[in-house]
């Protein structure tokens, strides 16, 4: 009795213990199969974090190329244009410069011919008082024949077509009342010119020294010994500078 107690102990044991064991088996089978599904799917996971992590790489690298390349490009024209900026203002300079060098000669060659003119008016005016002063009354008077008789050859010679106007009305300056003969050779010759009787209206003005100034019109014939200084003085200029050229 107690032997057969033994046994169906024993039997019920294996029995549970086969039951147990088919139990656990499919719990842990469960659980492997969960397990291996759980680390397919990490591998799965990992492998496409990784992709992306490469992906995330290559465009941070790709933009940190770009922004490289930018940044070289925005150097490079910066540094083209500083350059050109550079060279034109050294243009803009040179031309600044040239402008004040231009102007300044201009100022210097107006300054020169200012000094001139006021040089020859002054030897000009020096010229006629020395004349004034040094000679008679006497020498006056036949320097003024003189000059006219030359002034009344130059109208004789002169084209009518100088003779534009149509006036018959002459004004004359002189130092001294004009005689007979001189007004009537006066009157001939600009008659002559101008194809009008001409009448001669005579003031005299004995600053003049020498010579006399004709206005007919808008047409002024300057014969005074001033304006003929005035005419000599470029050709002394010339002689002289033929002078110095020969030296």
């Amino acid at each position: 009795m107690v032997f057969q107690l033994l046994i169906i102990q024993a039997v019920t044991f294996v029995g549970l213990i086969i039951v147990l064991r088919v139990l656990f088996y499919r719990q842990l089978s469960s659980a492997l199969t969960r397990l291996r599904k759980l680390h397919e799917e990490n591998l799965a996971r990992e492998e496409e974090l990784k992709k992306e992590l490469e992906n995330a790489r290559k465009e941070k690298e790709a933009e940190l190329a770009k922004a490289k390349l930018e940044a070289e490009q925005i150097i490079k024209d910066t540094r083209t244009k500083a350059e050109k900026l550079n060279e034109d203002s050294r243009t803009l300079a040179k031309q600044e410069a040239q402008k004040i060098i231009e102007q300044g000669k201009s100022d210097l060659k107006k300054l020169e011919a200012e000094l001139a003119s006021k040089y020859q008016e002054e030897a000009v005016d020096f010229s006629v008082s020395m004349l004034k002063f040094t000679f008679s009354q006497q020498g006056k008077e036949a320097l003024q024949h003189e000059l006219l008789s030359e002034l009344i050859k130059e109208i004789e010679g002169l084209p009518e077509d100088k003779f534009s106007v149509k006036s018959k009305l002459a004004k004359v300056l002189v130092p001294s009342a004009l005689n007979a003969g001189e007004k009537d050779r006066l009157i001939h010759a600009l008659s002559e010119k101008i194809g009008l009787a001409v009448d001669l209206e005579e003031s005299v003005d004995p600053e003049i020294i020498a010579g006399l100034i004709i206005q007919v019109g808008a047409l002024t014939i300057d014969g005074s010994l001033r304006n003929k200084f005035k005419k000599v003085i470029p050709y002394l200029k010339t002689e002289k500078a033929d002078v110095k050229d020969a030296k």
